[in-house]
């Protein structure tokens, strides 16, 4: 058995009614492409348990020590049922983009059940009116438990769902499939009391990185890494959630993004998008005039330092920056400059001091005291007036080549990522990317961000922003210097998105026309979005 480790156990610990730590994808299939047009759903559960063979982490559940006095194991689940994580369900009919939002909202909402593997997966029929999908296609929310994976391991996950060929091979079997016996009790306390008794050592050392490193963090922050503001804004963001959620999502062309960088020299594509959802968030906040009055907000943004050799296992292995996106900057090009200036700071920092430091950390407090501390923090619900981040932007791993995918014989046309929020943090971005798009999720509390639409129209204005200064730095430049300026490779985004550099965008491929006059109403506006006469709309994707 694997035991969790401190950070895996921190999202089983902070698991509650209102914030289910859930993360995964929403799938849009084409079915037409499948041999005979159509896939049937015991046609689906046979392509699932057939995938299930490539991995045994499917079968996984957690086996808890005695009294949770130290953190919990996974063991393959001797009664693994694959018809209970498998949920078939359809849209109420015209089966829209917003339906599909609101069902994906509602799921997102809701945990999972940690006696058993602890993820699932909805075949959602009936998407017939989604642009960019022909009728008759189906949608697949694939759901894990964070304690289960990262971003990065997701990925694994996801893509042993997949194949490259739509004529798939039913009834095949890749490996033995062995179920682990579960111990007794007797037996989990041979493992629990050694790991008791060694604990006085283990906080022994690990106090020794906390104070070694906590040293060197101190020095980096008043050098190289000296933070451009020393408080976080207190947002709206910043507050208890609810257990209900908004969706929405939004798609970028990767090509289009390149071009993008060359308004500030030596950026990356990851510090274009940030800018565009910082300069998305600054009109969203300035409409609801709720914009903070100094500061800019700051997202936690996760670094992933996962091996190439450890792609295949489960759990987390994740650090994160904590930088500001710009939203107190009006201009754009300026914002950019300010994101890329913060994150060649803050990726360093994150991987070489704060990897370890918050590693050190879990190890140095027992693991019954780090259980007792997300019990009392999950019914005191407190929210301090000083926050530490404001949002999450987070980067899971795309899919790379422009080779097509298939579920089930079903060509995937897109996929959009899924991160919880928690108590403080109302709001998160997850990106992925697939073929050349990058994809932007946001879940939201539907309390704070009942207007996804408006939200998204936003990001959609934002974005046209840069579109249009980077149309005026063309026209300026001679069409050599232009022609050289635009990165030819967009067949493989994944070298260009590496997980580290935290993240990816889509330009909305099932926008309602409606969100899209909005947006051009936001982009037309005055360069001070607090002058935006766009009046809130209704959301297209709120959980109701």
């Amino acid at each position: 058995m694997k035991q969790l480790t401190p950070m895996d156990s921190h999202f089983f610990y902070f698991e509650a009614p209102n914030q289910p730590m859930m993360i995964g994808s929403l799938w849009l299939c084409d079915q037409s492409s499948a041999p005979g047009g159509l896939v049937r759903h015991k046609e689906i559960l046979q392509y699932i348990s057939d995938r299930l063979n490539t991995t045994s982490f499917f079968r996984r559940r957690l086996e808890q020590a005695p009294f949770q006095l130290d953190d919990p194991y996974w063991l393959d689940d001797e009664n693994f049922d694959l018809e209970y994580h498998v949920r078939h369900v359809g849209l109420p009919q015209p089966g829209d983009w917003r339906q599909l939002c609101i069902f994906t909202a509602r799921t997102m909402s809701r945990s999972v059940d940690m006696e058993r593997a602890p993820w699932e997966i909805y075949i959602i029929e009936g998407v017939n009116n989604v642009e960019g999908l022909p009728p008759n296609s189906f949608a697949v929310l694939i759901r894990f438990h964070h304690a289960y994976v990262d971003g990065k391991a997701s990925l694994e996950l996801t893509t042993a769902m997949m194949e490259e060929t739509a004529e798939h091979e039913y009834g095949r079997r890749d490996r033995v499939e062995v179920a682990e016996r579960a111990p007794t009790r007797l037996e989990m306390w041979a493992r629990t009391t050694p790991r008791m008794m060694g604990q006085t050592l283990r906080s022994m050392k690990a106090g020794w990185t906390v104070g070694r490193k906590g040293i060197e963090l101190a020095r980096r922050l008043r050098d190289e890494a000296k933070p451009e503001q020393t408080r976080v804004p207190k947002s709206i963001f910043n507050t208890q959630i609810s257990p209900h959620r908004s969706y929405g999502a939004f798609t970028w062309q990767i090509s289009e993004l390149k071009r993008m960088r060359q308004l500030c020299p030596g950026s990356t594509l990851n510090d274009v998008v940030i800018a565009i959802i910082g300069g998305g968030m600054r009109r969203y906040l300035s409409h609801h005039n709720v914009l903070p009055s100094t500061g800019s907000l700051v997202s936690m943004c996760p670094v992933s330092i996962r091996p190439s050799e450890a792609n295949k296992d489960c759990g987390n292995l994740i650090s994160a920056m904590f930088i500001g996106i710009g939203t107190d900057v009006p201009n754009a090009v300026d914002r950019l400059h300010a994101v890329q200036r913060r994150t060649a700071k803050g990726v360093p920092l994150a991987k070489e001091v704060l990897c370890d430091l918050s590693n050190a950390f879990g190890d140095m407090i027992p693991p019954y005291m780090r259980a007792l501390g997300a019990w009392t923090q999950n019914r005191i619900r407190s929210v301090g007036r000083f926050p530490m981040i404001n949002t999450v932007i987070t980067n899971v791993p795309g899919i790379p080549g422009m080779q097509p995918r298939y579920f089930a014989g079903a060509k995937i046309v897109n996929v959009f990522p899924l991160v919880p929020i928690s108590d403080g943090m109302g709001i998160s971005h997850g990106m992925t990317g697939i073929y050349d798009e990058l994809n932007l999720g946001v879940v939201a509390d539907r309390k704070i961000v009942g207007d996804m639409d408006t939200y998204i129209a936003c990001m959609e204005a934002s974005t046209q922003e840069y579109q249009a200064l980077m149309k005026e730095l063309e026209a300026t430049q001679k069409p050599e210097q232009a022609l050289t300026a635009v990165a030819p490779d967009t067949a493989n985004q994944s070298a260009e998105s590496k997980p580290e550099e935290v993240v990816s965008v889509q330009e909305g491929k099932a926008a309602p026309s409606a969100r899209k006059r909005k947006a051009e109403k936001i982009a037309a506006a005055e360069p001070d979005p607090r002058a935006s006469d766009v009046q809130p709309a209704r959301s297209a994707s709120s959980a109701r």
